[in-house]
């Protein structure tokens, strides 16, 4: 069942007829047969305005009940929209994951919940990505090195509570003022109202973002490279040190036998 199929099950279990049904989200009359693949931050907020009590993850995966059993409480006074604004799904109802290269991440600023924006993306299937939404986006820069190259890549779970996101995580933060950052998180929301965001690599600055500066939260679970890091350094003396080592008791030993 898609997403199409699923608001008519929900249209037929309220008892309407579809074309009431378009009527009380305010579109027009054809809009539910047209919907294919994705679905606007706008028209999703519209339907929840109106059917508080519709399960919004069953609507987007299929996932759970039609119905839920307690409303959510708003995560901030500003009742930002916790879920992702735009999902986009193949022929089979299958979320894919769209890729935000470097290039694109100044568009994916202003366009993140766009349709059109995120439809022209590059999408992609990767094993072991379900049970949520996931984007992927490139590293740009080297704060994160070694954990992270530059031109490398993550693939972020989108984050709806704030507020209970774990420590230590490295996390993908969309803000209005720094961009896209990809960074290791410290989450003092309820402590500062800040999101404490650190660079691995100890030669750049750590970041303090107020949560007000938040758009979106993506915890990475995946990294993706195309390059192999050299051995560290330490590594190379203590080999070079282990040669030395066994050069001085082969030598020994040819001292011994004289």
């Amino acid at each position: 069942m898609n997403v199409k199929e699923r608001i008519k099950k929900f249209i037929d279990t309220e008892g309407l007829s579809i074309s009431a049904f378009e009527k009380s989200i305010y579109t027009s009359n054809g809009y539910i047969n047209s919907i294919s693949k994705n679905i606007g931050i706008d028209k999703l907020n519209l339907i929840i305005e109106k059917y508080p009590n519709l399960n919004l993850e069953w609507l987007i995966t299929g996932k759970g009940s039609m119905y839920k059993t307690a409303l959510l409480t708003p995560l901030s006074s500003k009742e930002k929209s916790l879920m992702p604004k735009v999902v986009v799904v193949d022929d089979q109802d299958t979320e894919r994951i769209p890729l935000v290269p470097i290039r694109a991440q100044a568009g994916y600023l202003t366009g993140y919940d766009d349709t059109t924006f995120i439809s022209q993306l590059p999408t992609y299937s990767l094993p072991n990505m379900q049970n949520g939404t996931y984007r992927m986006f490139q590293v740009s820069g080297l704060s994160m090195y070694p954990t992270l190259q530059d031109s490398s890549y993550v693939v972020g779970k989108f984050v709806d509570d704030w507020h209970n996101l774990s420590s230590n995580r490295v996390c993908v933060v969309v803000t209005l003022s720094e961009g896209i950052i990809v960074k290791r998180v410290t989450n003092t929301l309820d402590k500062y109202g800040t999101l404490y965001c650190k660079s691995d690599n100890r030669d750049y600055p750590h970041i303090s973002v107020p949560l007000e500066e938040i758009q979106e939260i993506w915890e990475c679970k995946m990294h993706l490279s195309f390059e192999f890091l050299d051995p560290v350094t330490n590594y190379q003396k203590i080999a070079a040190l282990e040669a030395d080592v066994a050069y001085l008791k082969e030598s020994l030993k040819k001292l011994n036998t004289l």
